[in-house]
């Protein structure tokens, strides 16, 4: 039987995509890990969690008519679309942070350099590889977004827009990943570079677009889209899920392509990725066999180091170490006090318009809240980061070993490890925390002009003045964040010891965290009519009680808010401090488990890397 031939065009097209080794071997193998599989049911189940829920809630509102039923279902599809979203944000980066970094660590990247694999090949391999995952999580989602036409109100090519969203951005924060991973042969640093980056990005282009927006007409709530629209993903969907609040523009006297960004953000995202992508994939191409000559000369410039001078060793030794002897590059100190300089900067910037009357304290509050609550995400993503990473360092580079030959018991160990990377991170988490003690000087000298237009629930405007953040609580602000970063890092520490890697520690130590938020998330939504109890709830995680100290009103407090803002800012301020001793105490009985355990875990992953 005579074979037929595919023309080179066709062959060449399917070696690099479908056909690709390399994106075979990473489907297939992560198709098999426990890891990749409980992410992909963690996602389904909280999407489907969240529909069930609003579901639920939609038809006990007693409201059955179709148009209270296609709002209610509006307003469904809506917060999946924006959870998805923040999730993609999320979960791009936990499966593309190895992408090719990974490779060097079993040895197998000089291997595969000797390959007839060309460059393209390698990275479009491994960016297909890894974002296939990422498109069959996009896939899973469109039947549970679909549900919410059964009540109408969602068109369906709203939905398939949506997906296209979200796939755009992780198509780019997938290529990025790739580049990133050409330039250096470490991967656990670029999960943290991801999420910060993310974080910064989305919120400073969200904060710019609300300070430029023009109303439609004098007076109206409603804004036009501004030319950052198209850049952000999040405003994207702003304005394809809230064409009314968030108008575009039909035409457009602007050449191209600002045009096309007025009229059409969808359009002008989709193709700014597209670009944006097919040039860095160009370039990692370009620079990815140059990974095998750079780590020969990192090897050369190691080995013709000097010997350094002992330093004295004071207090517990390991606590020492993470203080004093690691991370001390310059990346690291400019990361940590790089990241509270701005953030100095932020509150002087926008206290000084505020002061100035440039800005009035709605603006002021709202500004101030994106600042702090980034701050806050990136301070608790900064300290999973190197928890989740410490140990599974010391064992991959073979430290731990030299560590358990010494005197060095696991709870001198462990509590070392948790002193030591606290103190590592206190200049980052003071930023947040002497924010928010500027804010509350601020509401106490601001006087009539720091009081916002927010109305409680059952009042009218008059009834109540709500300052634009309750001053008693948010000095009482490090009660809540440092027990709550100790919690995280003890949580770090726990999955590093159990695992191989660190991109496992960081993941794991991740969706751990996001399951206990989710968890407090939805005590949060009863607990909002029950008083002081929904004072506690909120205090229990930093960004719920940042939103209920700086919103009372229109935040998780409606009800508390009732009785009178004395009572409102001592029930917060009781439950900052109880919420503070009970993630102690968590902490410290997480620890003890880990003790306990240790010896018997360390022996288990002996000889891993």
């Amino acid at each position: 039987m005579n074979q037929i031939r595919l023309p080179l065009v066709i062959h060449a097209a399917l070696r690099l995509t479908a056909l690709n080794p390399i994106a075979i071997r990473l489907v297939g193998a992560a198709s098999r890990r426990n890891r990749d599989f409980f992410i992909r049911t963690g996602f389904v189940t909280l999407l489907s969690a969240n529909l069930l829920l609003g579901l639920f809630g939609v038809l006990a509102s007693g409201r059955l008519s179709l148009r209270d039923l296609a709002a209610g279902s509006a307003q469904i599809f809506t917060f999946l679309a924006v959870v998805e979203l923040l999730l993609i944000c999320l979960l791009t980066p936990i499966f593309m942070a190895g992408a090719i970094s990974k490779e060097a660590q079993p040895r197998t990247w000089d291997i595969m350099l000797t390959t007839p694999l060309s460059a393209l090949q390698i990275v479009l391999g491994n960016l297909f590889g890894r974002l296939f995952f990422i498109a069959t999580l996009l896939l899973s989602a469109i039947p549970l977004m679909a549900v919410t036409q059964f009540f109408g109100g969602v068109r369906g090519e709203t939905i398939l827009f949506t997906q296209l969203i979200a796939f755009c951005l992780a198509l780019l924060i997938g290529t990025l990943a790739i580049a990133t991973s050409v330039t250096r042969t470490a991967g656990r640093k670029a999960v943290i570079t991801f999420f910060v980056v993310t974080v910064c990005y989305l919120a400073i282009t969200w904060a710019i677009d609300h300070s430029i927006r023009i109303p439609i007409s004098a007076g109206s709530q409603n804004a036009w889209t501004t030319f950052l629209t198209p850049f952000n993903p999040l405003l994207v969907l702003e304005s394809l899920l809230f064409p009314t609040s968030y108008a575009t523009v039909s035409t457009s006297t602007l050449a191209w392509p600002l045009g096309l960004a007025l009229t059409n953000p969808v359009a002008t995202w989709c193709w700014f990725t597209a670009i944006l992508s097919f040039a860095v994939l160009v370039w990692s191409s370009l620079q990815v066999r140059k990974l095998g000559d750079r780590s020969k000369q990192q090897f050369l410039l190691r080995r013709n180091t000097s010997v350094q001078k002992p330093n004295l060793v004071s207090g517990n030794p390991i606590s020492w170490r993470e203080r004093v002897t690691r991370h001390r590059n310059v990346s690291s100190l400019f990361g940590r006090w790089g990241f509270a300089g701005i953030g100095l900067l932020m509150m002087i910037v926008t206290t000084t318009l505020f002061a100035t009357k440039y800005w009035n304290a709605d603006i002021y509050q709202s500004v101030v809240g994106i600042v702090v609550g980034s701050e806050i995400i990136i301070v608790t993503l900064a300290a999973i980061y190197v928890s989740a990473s410490s140990i599974t360092k010391e064992r991959e580079d073979g430290s731990l070993d030299l560590l358990l030959t010494t005197a060095i018991t696991p709870r001198t160990y462990l509590g070392g490890k948790v002193r030591g990377i606290v103190v590592h991170l206190l200049p980052m988490a003071a930023t947040p925390c002497f924010s928010m003690f500027v804010i509350a000087v601020v509401a106490i000298v601001g006087g009539e002009y720091a009081y916002v237009s927010d109305v409680p629930v059952g009042m009218q405007a008059g009834d109540m003045q709500i300052p634009l953040v309750l001053w008693g609580p948010a000095m009482l602000f490090p009660a809540v964040l440092i027990p709550f970063l100790m919690f995280c890092i003890t949580l770090g520490l726990h999955w590093s010891l159990r695992s191989k890697g660190s991109i496992r520690a960081i993941a794991s130590t991740l969706i751990m965290l996001l399951a206990i938020s989710f968890g407090l998330g939805i005590c949060m939504t009863p607990a909002g009519s029950m008083g002081v109890a929904s004072a506690f709830i909120s205090s229990l995680s930093p960004i719920p009680y940042l939103v209920a100290i700086t919103s009372p009103a229109s935040g998780v407090l409606p009800s508390l808010i009732q009785e009178g803002l004395t009572q409102t800012s001592i029930a917060l301020a009781v439950s900052a401090s109880l919420a503070g001793a009970l993630w102690i105490l968590a902490s410290w009985g997480l620890l003890r488990s880990i003790s306990a355990s240790f010896v018997m875990t360390v022996r288990r992953l002996a000889g891993t890397n």
